[in-house]
């Protein structure tokens, strides 16, 4: 039987005297080296991920949580799987709201005033998600600085399209948008302290507090003064993209999960909003600052389903021999917004894990005997509405985790038999190491296995935490959840969330040595006697409903 090549343990010298106590050797953590040359082999030589990639962003294009071409973009994904080997299903995880496509889409603006002869140019924009038609449409341009005091009682603003914004600063060039990380981007890492204990959310100032509730209250007052759009600054920094993700709702009308307005709640109502490109905004700011008079042309056409849609996972497996109820799971989110194509974020993680699972069954099948403990492989959906898809997988079958970040109250006996789950969000960028969460235990396993992966650039380990993404569902029931160091590019930069989130943008060679990590990661995780470290694990308290 196959398993890990074992190194030898270290011997100690023996004590001068018995009555001396006698040291044990530390523990070596073993490695396989043979599935690490195989792994990284077949990611490279034989592999595939930019193919499964084409498929996700360029065949099936934005995977909007709720849509049609996301079911079917899930139903290739599910397909691909079971071509390989990898059994496969999709798993529903609960009602989601109503899916929602823009179908057509100009913006142009039309110039007079008595200084300058009338002349129009055309409006780079995007819509925000769930925002309703506006089809052929006219309507004055009329700009709110969000730094002025300003009476919008006093505004007319039923028929116009409104502005909210101030100048946006573009930069000028100067710097690459793209970025890899440098040798003390990755010391502060691995030198960063604890930060914090489980279940510890981030606090902010009352004063920051009151900013938001005031940008709340004007953005609601606006939306039912009945404007026919609201236009708001893409705020990109001069990257040349827009930046769109889902529409606001006023104050008072449907919510969804969580007590939060949110568009795609059936029955919910708002004006239609967009995202423009910074340069054409400050344009039309500095326009209406000149006195002149701006009207917007807009042709915008989108469709709605009838009713709330049942939204799904996808969910792979390669099935253990002796250890086969542990599970170790790694995964990505496949849901992306609608403006490009979810390249960055996230057929880059999803194609890494389809890429790991399509490696990993190929080296299993050629030694003849699958892992020790069962492997999934997750790509799930409502992430960018609020981790929807992982949380509910977890609330089903590992624990009670109530909201975003909140720790689990209940646990479920399969929480303890899930070693750990690995994600991968940040781009397309390659791994250059992995944030431990606060996981002190890991770290002599994770320092084995990337030294042993035998990447020089990839040797951070940090016990920092990292957030807004997947693994946060695993980690607040207990469950060991990293997320991997990832080179930046340009993706905070020029892609998230924006209309050039797009195939263009994936770096190959990077996207191969991530697929080969994940996987090498996955099988060790899989392969080694014990269920991985874990940190303590503080559940919350329920809540108590107090009587009159």
């Amino acid at each position: 039987m196959h398993r890990f090549l074992l190194a030898a343990a270290l011997v100690l010298a023996a004590p001068a005297f018995a009555q001396t106590a006698t040291l044990a050797p530390p523990a070596v953590e073993p490695v396989d080296t043979l599935a690490i040359s195989f792994l990284k082999a077949e990611t490279s030589e034989r592999g595939q991920v930019m193919d499964h990639a084409t498929w996700m962003t360029d065949v099936h294009g934005a995977r909007l949580t709720g849509s049609e071409a996301l079911n079917r973009a899930q139903q290739w994904a599910h397909d691909r799987f079971e071509s390989w080997g990898v059994s496969a299903e999709i798993e529903p995880w609960g009602t989601f709201g109503r899916g929602w496509t823009a179908d057509r889409m100009s913006m142009a603006a039309r110039v007079t005033g008595p200084d300058v002869a009338a002349q129009s140019f055309p409006i780079t924009a995007a819509p925000k998600g769930w925002s309703p038609s506006a089809a052929r449409v006219s309507g004055e341009l009329v700009v709110i600085d969000t730094e002025a005091e300003i009476d919008l009682d006093a505004l007319d603003l039923a028929g116009k399209i409104v502005l909210v914004g101030d100048l946006s600063e573009v930069a000028r060039g100067l710097e690459p948008l793209a970025q890899r990380h440098d040798e003390h981007d990755l010391l502060e890492l691995a030198n960063a302290g604890l930060a914090g204990t489980q279940g510890a959310q981030r606090r902010y100032s009352p004063e920051a507090i009151a900013r938001y509730r005031a940008r709340a209250a004007r953005t609601s007052a606006i939306l039912e003064a009945d404007p026919l759009a609201v236009l708001t600054p893409s705020n990109t920094g001069g990257s040349g993209a827009v930046r769109a993700t889902q529409a606001s709702v006023p104050t008072g009308s449907e919510t969804g999960a969580g007590g939060r307005s949110a568009p795609w709640t059936v029955g919910a109502e708002t004006v239609p909003q967009f995202a423009v490109l910074d340069e054409h905004a400050n344009r039309l700011i500095r326009l209406a600052k000149a006195g002149q008079n701006v009207t917007i042309d807009l042709d915008f056409e989108a469709t709605f389903t009838d009713e709330a849609v049942v939204e799904e996972n996808v969910i792979g497996e390669i099935p253990g021999t002796d250890l086969a109820d542990e599970i170790v799971i790694i995964g990505g989110h496949f849901d992306s917004w609608h403006s490009g194509s979810g390249a960055t974020d996230n057929a880059a993680g999803s194609a890494v894990v389809m890429e790991a699972a399509r490696a990993l069954k190929a080296y299993y099948d050629a030694r003849g005997e699958g892992p020790r403990r069962t492997i999934r492989f997750a790509l799930w959906s409502g992430e960018e509405q609020g981790l929807f898809g992982s949380r509910e997988y977890v609330n089903q079958h590992f624990a009670t985790v109530e909201g975003y970040g909140q720790a689990a109250s209940e646990l479920k006996p399969e929480q303890a038999k899930v070693s750990a789950y690995y994600n991968m969000d940040n781009g397309s960028g390659r791994f250059r190491g992995i944030y431990m969460q606060s996981n002190e235990g890991v770290r002599p396993v994770f320092r084995a296995w990337l030294d042993a992966f035998g990447d020089p650039e990839a040797q951070t380990l940090t016990t920092r935490d990292t957030g807004g993404t997947d693994h946060v569902s695993f980690d607040a029931a207990g469950i060991p959840g990293f997320q991997f160091i990832q080179d930046p590019l340009a993706y905070f930069a020029k892609t998230w969330h924006t209309h050039l989130d797009v195939y263009d943008h994936l770096d190959p060679d990077d996207l191969q040595q991530a697929a080969a990590m994940m996987a090498v990661f996955a099988h060790h995780t899989a392969e080694r006697d014990e269920l991985l470290p874990r940190k303590p694990f503080v559940p919350a308290e329920p809540e108590v409903v107090g009587t009159n």
